[in-house]
């Protein structure tokens, strides 16, 4: 095992595929990312990075900045795990909160996404975003406490939180009261002929 300053320029196999899928996140229809992004060096930056053979893990921590192309991920820790062929197994992001934004092929317009957790299965396609997680693309939000996208199958599910007891007005606790989920869809800019 080794842990170190680091300051790298390192590839990482089929990290890009849960960046990619994670522009997808608010509509069945296939969006994707800017095509050259995959073509593009990954940049990480981080204050120390540890890898263990053993275990097959690689964790970055302390101002995470990964860089591929218009792809931009902040975080306070990425934890990344591997299989015995070096393939990514798992990908994970933890900050207050994290931040994705990459910017889709024909499009002006960032999509972006922040939550407590980021976590990415390459092998499933599956993207679940939680805690006070949130999604934009052209002025629409979709938050909620968990966002969970499945690309291969193009399905987002967006759930709320546990339910928190409400009180009464002499404080005491009467029932439980779920936290919503909440989408806000601007509307599209009307032509003028």
């Amino acid at each position: 095992m080794w842990t170190d300053a680091v300051s790298s320029d390192k590839r990482i196999p089929r990290s890009r595929h849960w960046l990619v899928a994670l522009v997808l996140l608010t509509s069945g229809t296939c969006a994707h990312a800017l095509s050259t992004d995959g073509d593009q060096p990954i940049s990480i930056l981080a204050d120390r990075a540890e890898h263990d053979d053993a275990t097959r893990i690689t964790i970055y921590r302390g101002n995470v900045v990964i860089d591929q192309g218009s792809l931009h991920i902040t975080g306070d820790t990425v934890t990344i795990n591997f299989d015995a062929h070096n393939e990514v197994t798992k990908i994970s992001t933890l900050g207050e909160p994290a931040h994705f934004r990459q910017l889709p092929d024909g499009d002006t317009d960032y999509r972006k996404a922040w939550a407590r957790q980021m976590e990415y299965f390459p092998e499933q396609d599956l993207i679940m975003l939680s805690g006070e997680a949130l999604y934009e693309k052209d002025g629409s939000r979709v938050q909620a406490e968990r966002l969970v996208y499945d690309s291969r199958n193009a399905r987002f599910k967006a759930l709320a939180g546990t339910a928190t007891a409400a009180s009464d007005d002499d404080g005491q606790a009467t029932a439980s009261k779920p936290d919503r989920v909440r989408i806000q869809i601007k509307p599209k800019k009307k032509t003028t002929p």
